[in-house]
């Protein structure tokens, strides 16, 4: 039994990220698939957030965490994998601004225009989970579809000048932008 335990839904983008970074990092994980059992006791006595990935891992000052950038960062400083997470803090910086950007502005229009359509649940408060029409439903989605490629095209600034946000080769925001 490996000591990193991934806690992962297999069509989730978010996890798809921690996923594809252990894998490149070489890292000795577990990979368990908690579909449909996010909102059980156990997992909610390890991690109240019921969201996926989690890592488990002894040393963790709660034995569990989430958020996929998150995960990354912490396995990078944990495991001294300065190739997808540099030291230096204006790289740093960069990486870290890029992730926060990805996760707080990009992402959230990504749920608004493809959730739907996938047939997975939505945020409280998203207009495809209320009691508005069809017709406004769909519109919600064609605005997020239309409003993605602003953020998108601010990658330019994260990019210019290199082949990866990382530098001269993938951070871990590269992976998650990917």
């Amino acid at each position: 039994m490996s000591a990193i335990k991934l806690n992962i839904l297999k069509p989730s983008v978010n996890n798809l990220t921690v996923r594809i970074f252990v894998r490149a990092a070489g890292l000795d994980f577990e990979e368990v698939d908690v579909w449909g059992k996010t909102t059980w006791p156990e997992y909610l006595e390890k991690y109240p957030a019921h969201l996926t990935p989690t890592l488990e891992e002894e040393g963790l000052p709660r034995g569990a965490m989430g958020e996929s950038c998150a995960i990354c960062a912490y396995l990078c400083n944990k495991h001294g994998l300065d190739q997808f997470y540099p030291t230096d803090p204006g790289e740093r910086a960069m990486v870290d601004n890029a992730n926060f950007y990805l996760i707080g502005t990009f992402y959230p229009l990504v749920a608004r225009a493809t959730y739907p359509t996938l047939g997975f649940p939505q945020y409280p408060g998203e207009v495809a989970t209320s009691d508005a029409s069809d017709e406004l439903k769909a519109q919600a989605q064609r605005d997020a579809q239309a409003a993605l490629a602003e953020p998108l095209e601010a990658f330019r600034f994260f990019l210019e000048g290199r082949d990866y946000i990382g530098g001269s080769h993938p951070s871990i925001a590269d992976i998650r932008l990917c």
